[in-house]
């Protein structure tokens, strides 16, 4: 390259702040600096008197770069972002009025909780997720052998689920979930994915998670390859058919998967039909449950409950909405609502295939969680482990919930770098 457009290149770059905004003007500019050197050259213009005009075709290196610098700083969505810290601090909610009947602090905990969850966020949104994008398939052999790991060495067991256990983080197969995201992001974000290598890993990872056994990972799982799969560039006509002869193989693995149930755990998940002829055993926590939703009136119920069990994980929704009443539990529905939406809104401004398909695994993973949640709590589901995002207490929940909004954020803030669908 000639010392005039390297003294033209490099006076748009001091008014560019952004790094990756920097290798993105630059190569954007030598590409139209050559393609009007090499139409002025056909023209017979002589090599020097053909860039010199390039460069002076191009304008005032300052008003250049200022307006690249414009359109490329890096965004933040302040939108989402506001919405994420609603949401993750109604958190504290359902341990207000559970705080006295323990001696352990519960509500500074999820405190040092959500800052940590907050800096999570961030921390993420800085990396660039384009770099992750060849790390995929580590991601997903990292995932499985945290399954793996789950499946045959739990140092942990808590009704017949196994667990890892550290320092005050309780790994279970959900926290699997961004890893499996980045892979499957990456797997469908190729212009021809090999769906026999897909079907392998997908259903090498439901045996894991049956291993566990989590049948409720499964079924987040599954939605979540499902969704991707969908929305990804693969032919409408084999995505049906795809789906209709997987659809079939999953539900003899289901069955399967039923009929190894011992009877308390098949009770479990069909007693939600009716609750009531079984209230005295199986039944118990449904028929409470909808006595705690229809005490908590307009403005809550000051009484503390005589069920207390799983009132800050599981059931925060119904914690919420007894002491808090239904104004405020409808509030917090119309919040997660909002924070879907938002991401569905975010995902169709991005260009970047990968950086989409992160976006919508993020929306299914929550979406998900949140309608199965809030279902189960009004009777609608079985009861199953399945926790209300960033609503229900713990650090690691906490953590991989702000993680996936940090993948969000990371998206969003690069999106204008991605200037055609790659």
């Amino acid at each position: 390259m000639s010392q005039l457009k390297e003294k033209f290149l490099a006076e748009v770059m001091q008014f560019i702040k952004s790094k990756e905004a920097k290798q993105v003007v630059y190569k954007e500019l030598n590409y139209h600096l050559k393609q009007s050197e090499q139409e002025l050259l056909s023209k017979g213009t002589d090599q020097s008197q053909a860039e010199k005009m390039a460069v002076q075709k191009m304008g005032s290196p300052s008003e250049l770069g200022t307006r690249f610098n414009k359109l490329y700083r890096p965004l933040f969505d302040w939108k989402l972002f506001g919405l994420f810290l609603i949401v993750i601090t109604m958190s504290l909610l359902p341990l207000i009025n559970i705080q006295d009947n323990y001696a352990e602090n519960f509500l500074l905990k999820q405190s040092c909780y959500i800052l940590l969850g907050i800096i999570t966020t961030i921390g993420v949104m800085l990396i660039d997720y384009r770099k992750i994008k060849s790390w995929s398939w580590l991601f997903l052999i990292v995932a499985l052998v945290l399954l793996i790991a789950l499946s045959f060495f739990p140092n942990v067991v808590i009704n017949g689920k196994g667990y890892l256990h550290f320092a005050s983080f309780t790994i279970a197969g959900e926290a699997t979930f961004p890893l499996h995201l980045v892979f499957w992001a990456y797997f469908f974000s190729k212009e021809k994915p090999n769906l026999l290598i897909g079907f392998a890993v997908y259903f090498f990872s439901v045996l894991l998670f049956m291993k566990i056994p989590s049948i409720s990972d499964v079924f987040i799982y599954t939605v979540l390859v499902l969704t991707l799969f969908v929305t990804s560039s693969i032919r409408k006509k084999t995505v049906y058919t795809t789906i209709g002869i997987a659809a079939g193989v999953l539900l003899t693995c289901v069955i399967l998967f039923f009929t190894t149930l011992k009877e308390e755990q098949k009770m479990r998940l069909l007693v939600y039909l009716n609750p009531e002829k079984y209230a005295d055993s199986e039944g118990y926590q449904y028929v409470v449950l909808k006595n705690l939703l229809h005490s908590g009136g307009w403005f809550g119920n000051e009484e503390t409950p005589k069920f207390m069990v799983n009132m800050w994980t599981d059931f925060a929704f119904a914690n919420i909405t007894y002491f808090f009443g239904w104004i405020l539990a409808g509030a917090l529905i119309v919040q997660l609502t909002m924070l879907v939406i938002r991401l569905i809104m975010v995902s169709g401004k991005v260009k970047d295939i990968f950086g989409k398909q992160l976006i919508i695994g993020v929306c299914a993973l929550l979406s998900i969680q949140m309608i199965y949640n809030v279902g189960m709590i009004f009777g609608f589901l079985p009861l199953v482990s399945i926790s209300l995002p960033f609503i229900s207490y713990g650090v690691t929940a906490t953590v991989l919930n702000s993680l996936l909004i940090g993948i969000v954020l990371s998206v969003y803030r690069r999106k204008n770098l991605i200037t055609e669908p790659s």
